[in-house]
């Protein structure tokens, strides 16, 4: 038992839990363009990468 609560608090506290959340990015249409996963794949596909908003992280 002990093991699996250190395991989830592990796995809550990496940074690889929370990197998709922070930023995305954005078509001229205001879609999102899930391929791109950088910066520089985002301006590839014409798009502009922003922050989310606090209301679309919780979706």
């Amino acid at each position: 038992m002990k093991f699996a609560l250190i395991a989830a608090l592990a796995l809550a506290a990496s940074p690889a839990a929370f990197a998709k959340a922070k930023r995305h990015c954005v078509g001229a249409d205001g879609s999102e363009i899930s391929d791109a996963g950088t910066k520089k794949q985002c301006k590839k596909h014409g798009g502009k990468w922003m922050k989310m908003k606090a209301s679309n992280m919780t979706k």
